[in-house]
């Protein structure tokens, strides 16, 4: 075995004993051990000698971590709930300080002494447990692992260990397979499997914020034991998990996975997380999930996404025999490949999914709430025959074409209900067929255009003089010709009408096939049409109206927000007006949740022309972007929204502060743009980030506040004449 050789300024102990207590150490000057007159910190090795407890009553740092490992060693390290940093490794010895390396022995709590006792890696890149220098071995490991280092750091471990709860707070931390031994040997991460605590399952592990855990392990990544599983794996918001190995395997009961999973590299194929305890559980649903490796990747038979599914090398996922469901209340993406799938569920609270190629279900669609952009791609659907479309609600928006293969022989509502997002004239302009007898494949599209002809100068082959219809249409094509006869309709959604029964169902210039059946709905404003099935092919259809004014479509121009020094005005122009009776202007801080209404503004009258409004918002804090939607609401109660429109907070450069820290005396603030006596808008928060000050005055006046504010530390922000200065500030 090779020997350490210790560093000069080393630490070890020389008995049992307090942390802080000089009498338990000597310090290596070079050539010999001598009495310690300090103690240790983050540039000092530390060496724990047989027999000897070594106890903390602080928080407390140091270098590297040598711990004797011999059997009877009992216990080395009582953390005693506090904390040791450590920005070197871990590592185990035997023989007397500085010993030879060693894995653990089996000691009796040889670190502890609760959850709360903590050993936290910190410092640059590097390996923190060193290959034949550590092991999972002992089963009392009363402490938990945090690993700190910051962003942009990477840490490796070579041997198994064990604790009571692992977090990767930031950096990333790197479980390296030793591929010099066959079969290649996993640095296996578990848990304390003592009775005490739990008689099954134990051990959460998670990835905070900002961390990230790379595995290149196939079996033996987490566990408790080798019968018993760990209880949670947890990824929190911004947190990634990366799985290197062919066969990543887990023994965990319970997946949070709100952060992001990434399957990379892979040699011979690449296989899902999977599991062999039967206590274990399969990890189904997902927020970010991506693929970036050149082997391809057979996804589980059942998996929801709530956030992203990314494809970002050559390797392909396989979800031919999948049933993937979209779910959450966030905008998502499916990015970097044509999505094909088995079935498909869109169950989102809010937002939509986005596709940047096309979407092809093999079988069932189903469509309970949300949306689908399709940014001109094409949906088609049941290519296998065996499902078919279940409408319940949402929509598509910018969908190039769909494509209906293997049409059942009774089209109904649920299967049969198509949901375009009408983008210029807003609303969702569904699409219905409804009867018994057509066969085959159908491709339907919808051409968009901006506004209505107001004088089409045709007839209804009724001979009702149309008057009024949009200048966007629907068209069938690749239909099996059947005599069969359907019923048409097209809805109307959020288009002012006076009376379902004015709407028809009309070509772009000419009375569209088959004969016109009354309007339906005073909600869906169902505009109807009887119609042989093979006639669909061919001509355009849309709404129309023998009324002149029965449909007048809510037309959002567009809508801005400028921030000045005085706050930010709220403009937004429409194409005209009828029956209108007010704006009202709404604000969120993230343009999902939370909108406030912030005032309202009377409309001027009914009008032909476009008309632009204004409003002031004084009250908008102009360091936080925010988003502002107007709302529109007429004299009978119908109202309309436009598109919620970001505005972004004034740039952000550094506030020169100083003393930072600060101690005591005067507290001087710099800022190029403004002077001491300029009135500023100024904002600090706490640590917590709820705000302690706020207000418009003087940087004098901010300077004496600060004075006065108790030990913490703080965020200050603060409104120049073209930027935001911001800073994080220490008072101690």
């Amino acid at each position: 075995m090779t020997l350490f050789g210790q560093e000069v300024n080393s630490f070890k102990t020389i008995s049992s004993g307090t942390f802080t207590d000089l009498a338990i150490w000597e310090i290596y000057d070079g050539s010999s051990w001598i009495p310690a007159s300090s103690l240790p910190n983050s540039s000092n090795d530390i060496y724990i000698d047989q027999t000897h407890t070594l106890t903390l009553s602080s928080d407390q740092s140091v270098k590297s971590l040598f711990i004797n490992a011999e059997t009877g060693a009992g216990q080395k390290l009582n953390l005693n709930g506090n904390a040791l940093e450590i920005f070197g490794t871990l590592q185990a010895f035997t023989g007397a300080a500085p010993g030879t390396p060693t894995g653990t022995w089996n000691s009796t709590n040889w670190i502890g002494n609760s959850i709360d006792s903590r050993l936290i890696f910190k410092g640059g890149t590097r390996t923190i447990i060193p290959a034949d220098s550590w092991s999972g071995f002992s089963i009392r490991s009363r402490y938990s692992i945090i690993f700190d280092p910051g962003d942009g750091i990477e840490l490796t471990i070579e041997e198994p260990i064990k604790s009571m709860r692992f977090i990767v707070r930031s950096g990333t931390l790197i479980q390296r397979l030793d591929t010099s031994v066959n079969p290649a040997s996993c640095p296996t991460i578990s848990f304390n499997s003592e009775d005490f605590f739990s008689t099954s399952d134990y051990g959460d592990f998670v990835i905070e914020d900002g961390g990230t855990f790379v595995s290149d392990c196939n079996s033996g990544i987490l566990f408790r034991s080798s019968t018993r599983s760990a209880s949670l794996f947890e990824i929190q918001d911004g947190g990634e998990l990366i799985l290197e190995g062919d066969n990543p395997e887990m023994e965990v009961v319970q997946y949070e996975l709100n952060g992001k999973v990434t399957f990379a590299s892979g040699s011979s194929g690449k296989a899902f997380l999977s599991k062999s305890y039967t206590s274990s559980s399969f990890a189904a649903e997902f927020h970010d999930l991506e693929l970036n490796s050149t082997q391809n990747l057979t996804l589980p038979g059942t998996i929801s996404i709530s956030g992203d599914l990314i494809q970002s090398n050559s390797g392909n996922f396989d979800l031919a025999a999948t049933n993937l469901e979209f779910t959450g209340s966030e905008d998502q993406q499916v990015l970097g490949f044509p999505l094909i799938v088995l079935n498909l569920t869109l169950d989102k609270a809010d937002g939509e999914v986005s596709f940047d190629e096309n979407l092809s279900v093999l079988s069932n669609l189903e469509m309970i709430s949300g949306g689908m952009d399709f940014n001109q791609n094409s949906l088609s659907i049941n290519l296998l025959g065996l499902g078919d479309l279940d409408y319940l609600g949402g929509y598509w928006r910018d969908l190039a074409d769909f494509t209906y293969f293997n049409i059942p022989s009774t089209l109904t509502e649920s299967n049969f209900t198509l949901p375009f997002l009408d983008q210029f004239q807003g609303g969702i302009r569904k699409v219905q067929l409804l009867g018994t007898g057509p066969i085959g494949n159908m491709t339907v599209s919808f051409t968009e255009f901006l506004g209505a002809d107001t004088d089409p100068q045709f007839d209804d082959s009724d001979g009702t003089t149309i008057l009024y219809r949009l200048f966007s249409y629907f068209q069938f094509a690749g239909i099996t010709p059947t005599t069969d006869l359907m019923e048409l309709r097209i809805s109307g959604d959020e288009l002012i009408v006076n009376d379902v029964d004015d709407l028809r169902i009309v070509g772009t210039g000419y009375a569209a096939p088959g004969a016109h059946l009354s309007g339906l709905d005073p909600v869906e404003l169902w505009a109807r049409r009887s119609i042989n099935f093979e006639d669909l092919e061919g001509p355009n259809f849309t709404i129309g109206s023998y009324r002149t004014l029965s449909i007048l479509p809510v037309l959002w121009l567009n809508a801005k927000a400028e921030t000045s020094n005085t706050g930010t005005e709220v403009q937004w122009k429409v194409a005209s007006e009828k029956n209108n009776k007010k704006f009202e202007i709404y604000r969120s801080p993230n343009g999902k949740s939370e909108w406030a209404k912030i005032g309202e503004i009377l409309s001027l009258g009914d009008t032909e022309t476009p008309r632009t409004y204004s409003f002031m918002d004084s009250s908008r804090v102009p360091f936080r972007d925010v988003y502002y939607q107007i709302r529109q609401i007429d004299f009978d109660g119908k109202d309309s929204y436009s598109e919620a429109f970001l505005s972004k907070g004034s740039p952000v450069s550094n506030l020169k502060i100083y003393p930072n820290p600060h101690t005591s005396g005067m507290v001087k603030i710099s800022i190029p743009d403004s002077k001491g006596n300029d009135p500023l808008n100024y904002v600090v928060t706490n640590s917590l980030g709820q705000i302690i000050l706020d207000g418009q005055i003087s940087i004098v006046e901010i300077e004496t506040q600060l004075v006065h504010l108790p030990s913490g530390i703080y965020v200050i922000s603060v409104q120049g004449t073209t930027h935001v200065y911001q800073t994080r500030w220490i008072k101690q």
